[in-house]
């Protein structure tokens, strides 16, 4: 299982809820006009360490997993993709510009990642290639939900 987050034109938005032919092309891999951050496998880890919880989260933070608009037909394997509005993404930006790498990984307990399950239970291995491959994927996520919010764009969470 991985997440993709694609920042949405508000043109396209709506569109998105109501064409399922354009959903499909939006989220087809290598779209090259598609903007996106592939979290990998990381998805559930960064959920827990922005909410402090596996699955019961609601609000901005909890994002990767929970809101949005759930797009018709859009099932990649794991549920349909969610869009959310412009202001639920300023919203999103809002919650998680704030939180410094540091603070994000101040978070990690791998007994305690472990012990609720969280995906993809890799928390035997190395901390130090775990800290590395997480904030490379926090960075990312957050610089895509800046630009988005700064431009007035939705986003699109795809779990595939």
């Amino acid at each position: 299982m991985t997440v993709i987050v694609y920042a949405v034109p508000t043109a396209d938005a709506d569109r998105l809820t109501n064409d399922p032919d354009l959903s499909a092309e939006f989220t087809r891999y290598g779209n090259p006009t598609a903007v996106s951050v592939s979290l990998e496998k990381s998805w559930h880890g960064l959920h827990y360490l922005l909410t402090g919880d596996a699955w019961e989260s609601a609000g901005p933070k909890a994002f990767l997993i929970a809101g949005g608009r759930e797009t018709p037909e859009s099932d990649a394997g794991y549920g349909p993709a969610r869009l959310f509005s412009p202001s639920e993404t300023a919203d999103i930006n809002a919650a998680i510009s704030p939180v410094s790498g540091d603070e994000l990984w101040g978070r990690f307990d791998s007994q305690e990642m472990a012990s609720q399950d969280i995906y993809p239970m890799i928390w035997d291995e190395s901390e130090a290639d775990l800290k590395e491959e997480y904030l490379f994927c926090f960075h990312d996520l957050k610089k895509l939900i800046a630009n988005a919010a700064a431009t007035g764009q939705g986003l699109l969470v795809v779990l595939a």
